[in-house]
């Protein structure tokens, strides 16, 4: 039942899964009340988006703890997903590679979430990883195409053992990879799934970064709703802009959220003379 809930919030069906919990606990109705006046506020005009967002992300927040409590006895889970990868901006993958043998008995199977701008990194990981018979992915050579790229990332990150997320001020940034990490998280408290952050900087710890990644954020939110506004009134369809700055917003809300878990974690440095001690302490905990 976790599963269940967890998979709808992944996939913005906050409703249902409401209505799934508050079959277990009746605090959800409050919660339901909570949207529900939200909703209709945001639909007559009296709330900006914004607000609603933030409600949004705030009722998720809830449902998600209050399942994490809910003792059904359900079997192992087959974890959670959401949103992922994105042009752009992060890219995450599952890639069959190295020289282990696929479908091997006891392979391990690892999501690599990062930003588009630390390619390089990513390429060193997965490499690395498949070199000790680890199933890694990448989504350039694996995302088939055509295929839905938020249904690629929720097929991965419900198929893996571990997630191998890559942080670094570049992807702190991309709203792609912080919805990544949210869904990872998600998984990490659900399912069995390992949540294993890596750094390329400091920055999660740095209170100044996040102050300007926040003030970033915002000023990508407010030129991307300003041409929008245009846009209608020239009478196009923002509908393919409205799911960028949805993001934005996701991020915005849930980057405090990102932050707190992975100061919570010791992450390892993979930059410079400390990726090869680093990685194999990264691959110890995926084969744990």
């Amino acid at each position: 039942m976790k599963e269940q809930i967890l998979q709808l919030i992944s996939e913005g069906r906050t409703e249902e899964a409401l209505a799934l919990l508050a079959q277990f606990d009746g605090n959800a109705v409050l919660l339901q009340g909570r949207y529900n006046a939200g909703k209709r506020q945001y639909n007559m005009g009296t709330i900006e988006y914004g607000e609603w967002s933030r409600i949004q992300a705030q009722v998720n927040n809830a449902v998600i703890e209050m399942a994490g409590s809910i003792k059904t006895g359900t079997g192992s889970g087959a974890g959670t997903s959401t949103t992922g990868t994105g042009h752009g901006g992060a890219h995450s993958g599952a890639h069959t590679g190295g020289s282990g043998t696929p479908g091997a008995a006891n392979q391990h199977k690892v999501f690599i979430s990062y930003n588009h701008g630390d390619s390089e990194y990513a390429q060193r990981v997965k490499n690395f990883l498949a070199q000790s018979n680890v199933d890694v992915i990448i989504d350039e050579e694996d995302m088939p195409a055509g295929m839905s790229i938020m249904e690629f990332i929720q097929q991965s990150i419900k198929n893996c053992d571990a997630v191998v997320s890559i942080v670094s001020s570049k992807s702190l940034n991309s709203g792609w990879v912080g919805q990544e990490s949210v869904a990872s998280m998600y998984a990490v408290w659900l399912a069995d799934k390992k949540f294993i952050p890596v750094k390329l900087d400091d920055v999660a710890f740095d209170i100044d970064f996040q102050i300007t990644a926040q003030e970033t954020i915002l000023q990508k939110i407010q030129d991307l709703e300003t041409k929008i506004g245009k846009l209608r009134q020239l009478g196009g369809d923002s509908r393919a802009f409205d799911d960028d700055r949805n993001r934005l917003f996701e991020l915005k809300n849930n980057l405090g959220q990102i932050i707190q878990r992975l100061k919570s974690v010791l992450m390892v440095d993979i930059t410079g003379n400390n990726f090869d001690p680093s990685m194999r302490k990264v691959l110890e905990r995926i084969q744990k």
